[in-house]
């Protein structure tokens, strides 16, 4: 059985991809309708940093006892919430699942599902010595990121 803890622990996982999902998808956006490559190009170079950011958030508030096992649950939190939130983005608000299942779409989830290892890999000492809890605080401010990502994304897409 998951204790309360660990199941807070997930559900900010769960949190932490939903805003940088929506938020990145914003960023994305202008580039991408502007020129295909370009937008790939930002997706391979600032959205790893962007991810990476949230998913040491998740890492440093991992509570377990073994933060190799945190590192694997994070990234299949983040690996199967990005797959959801993609067929929901371009299937159901875009009608565009032909623009989804590219080989760089592929290759950017292979990457997410590894980052949390890659990091736990090169920060593992800082990932260790920045320990903390996760408070309400910590969702709260998130999840307005997301929401309001999400929102703005909408109206992007059914209005311009």
């Amino acid at each position: 059985m998951i204790h309360k803890n660990m199941k807070k622990w997930l559900f900010y996982n769960l949190t932490i991809g939903f805003a940088l999902y929506w938020t990145g998808n914003i960023i994305l956006w202008y580039p991408w309708s502007v020129n295909a490559n370009l937008g790939i190009a930002m997706m391979l170079t600032i959205m790893p940093l962007f991810w990476g950011f949230g998913i040491y958030l998740c890492l440093i508030r991992y509570n377990g006892k073994n933060i190799l096992i945190g590192s694997a649950l994070t990234s299949l939190t983040m690996l199967v919430s990005s797959v959801i939130l993609d067929y929901f983005f371009f299937g159901l608000i875009r009608g565009a699942l032909n623009d989804l299942y590219k080989p760089t779409t592929f290759y950017g989830y292979g990457f997410l599902a590894l980052l949390p290892f890659i990091e736990l890999l090169l920060f593992r000492k800082v990932i260790l010595r920045k320990k903390r809890n996760v408070l309400v605080k910590d969702f709260v401010s998130i999840g307005i990121i997301g929401l309001t990502s999400l929102i703005i994304q909408i109206i992007i897409v059914i209005y311009l």
